[in-house]
């Protein structure tokens, strides 16, 4: 199995794929908080709620939902870039099983998820500095925490949605399309219907909420003023951004993590099965 996440490792670390999808993510991260943070600090927000805004948290979180097709698509890249390039036959002839290849593939992607998560932490926290709005660092660091988890189980969606259509192209174009295109069309479709409570267990919607939710709930504790109205504000936020009948994050993280095992074991039944000749 060592050899097996060796030769995995070498494979990422040999193409430029990795870093090139790792730069925008990072400079996205740093981008949405250095802007937060900026914009929490303007004079005339000071004085209307009596302290600084913390929006460098919010922003922060919006910069990992973004940041995170990055690694969706690198992931999706794990099992197709060899069948597009060939070379999947020599490495399941090569490794014991093909089981034992694929779950090399996710250990390699897993850590590689939690290397871009990382990144972008740092990123931001850099952009947090700049903008002289970094909040404590228990705050900062749970909504980090989440953020790497989050970027750890979008790459592992995208091997796992790769394996299972087994093409590049489609891969990437079908994952992008569907979360950017196909899920908000059928949310406000649901939602249009009277059926807003069915969004949020969603693919691309519980995978956001995990980072979002918690994102707000830390916003909204370290925001000066009072409790009630901050409890008001917090309510009038959710409507405007269709989270309303949203769970908990911590829930919606699960509801997330269920769909990535769901099509990773999928990907992994198939991709043992594909005529690879």
């Amino acid at each position: 199995m060592n050899l097996l996440i060796k030769a995995e490792y070498r494979k990422v670390f040999t193409t430029k794929l990795w870093w090139a999808l790792l730069i925008p993510a990072a400079v996205l991260s740093m981008a949405f908080t250095w802007g937060g943070a900026l914009l929490g600090t303007l004079g005339d927000m000071d004085r209307e709620v009596g302290g600084v805004l913390p929006l460098a948290i919010p922003a922060f979180g919006q910069g990992i939902n973004f940041a995170s097709v990055f690694g969706l698509i690198l992931g999706g890249t794990a099992v197709t870039g060899e069948i597009r390039h060939k070379t999947i036959t020599t490495s399941y002839l090569t490794g014991p099983t093909r089981g034992a290849v694929l779950a090399a593939k996710l250990f390699v992607y897993s850590t590689i998820g939690a290397v871009y998560g990382v990144v972008c932490m740092l990123s931001a926290t850099l952009g947090a500095v700049f903008g002289d709005n970094l909040p404590n660092a228990a705050d900062w660091f749970t909504l980090a925490g989440a953020g790497v988890i989050a970027m750890i189980m979008w790459t592992l969606l995208g091997v796992g949605v790769g394996a299972l259509i087994g093409n590049q192209v489609g891969t990437t174009v079908g994952l992008i399309v569907y979360v950017l295109i196909v899920e908000p069309i059928i949310s406000a479709v649901l939602r249009g219907n009277d059926m807003g409570q069915i969004p949020p267990y969603l693919l691309n919607t519980s995978g956001g909420s995990m980072v979002t939710d918690l994102s707000l709930d830390l916003f909204f504790e370290n925001l000066p003023g009072s409790s009630r109205r901050n409890e008001r504000a917090y309510e009038e936020l959710r409507e405007f951004l269709n989270m309303t009948h949203s769970p908990q994050w911590w829930v919606s993280a699960l509801i997330f993590i269920a769909w990535a095992v769901a099509l990773g074991l999928a990907g992994w039944l198939v991709a043992r099965r594909r005529d690879i000749t």
